[in-house]
């Protein structure tokens, strides 16, 4: 193959990489996207009630897309809870689609703790989240942080299955592409006639910039050189 067939090559072939990398995306890849992004700090509930009982703390929820993770903010009281674990359970009404345990040595004061979720376990719907805590000492204790208002419009917060004022401080996250998170996110644009298919438009005329952009510099770096 001579120099010019191979400029001619890479002149159409890293192009067509280009626009594959981006069509692998956005319409491809899975992200964790935030399904809910507000949240309040006021109050931590603890996970024991008298005599150091464990207690059930629930949250029902809604996801719009294959649930990826759940972040719940957590308290120590200033201390490290010294083995035990914290036992995480999801729920579609009576049916228990996910329980799994949770070494409690990596909760951190103050701070969301991650609990993944296995992909195909839980897709999109409205489901209830429980967590109970099981010390590993008697001295250790743990707290979920709520808000004592409710501010969560998709759910509610129960201590043992009773139905309390406010929400837990909590992040629900999905699997999408980008482009379906996208779409999730245009519907709740104000119902303007011109806003989602102009937004749509506007993303389209950005990638065919930069698409010719770079077509541009690949032919300019790759182009035959003429002589004098």
């Amino acid at each position: 193959m001579t120099a010019r067939t191979m400029k001619k090559a890479l002149r159409i072939l890293l192009p067509g990489l280009f626009i594959f990398f981006q069509v692998y995306l956005v319409f491809i890849k899975d992200y964790q996207v935030l399904d809910y992004s507000r949240y309040i700090n006021e109050f931590p509930q603890p996970l024991f009630g008298e005599d150091q009982q464990a207690l059930k703390l629930g949250q029902t929820f809604r996801t719009s897309g294959p649930l990826a993770r759940i972040d719940v903010m957590l308290g120590t009281y200033g201390g490290n809870p010294n083995g035990g674990s914290l036992q995480l359970g999801i729920y579609n009404d009576k049916q228990r689609l996910f329980l799994k345990n949770h070494p409690s040595e990596g909760v951190k004061d103050n701070q969301f703790h991650t609990f993944i979720i296995p992909s195909g376990k839980v897709p999109a719907g409205t489901y209830s989240l429980e967590l109970k805590f099981f010390p590993g000492d008697k001295q250790d204790r743990l707290a979920v942080w709520t808000c004592q208002k409710d501010i969560y419009p998709y759910g509610d917060f129960y201590i043992n299955g009773k139905k309390q004022p406010g929400d837990m401080t909590f992040r629900v996250y999905y699997r999408s592409t980008l482009w379906n998170a996208g779409n999730i996110w245009l519907e709740k644009i104000p119902s303007l006639w011109f806003s989602r298919e102009w937004l749509i438009v506007g993303f389209v005329l950005v990638l065919l910039a930069l698409n010719g952009m770079f077509y541009y510099c690949c032919k300019n770096a790759f182009g035959d050189q003429k002589p004098f």
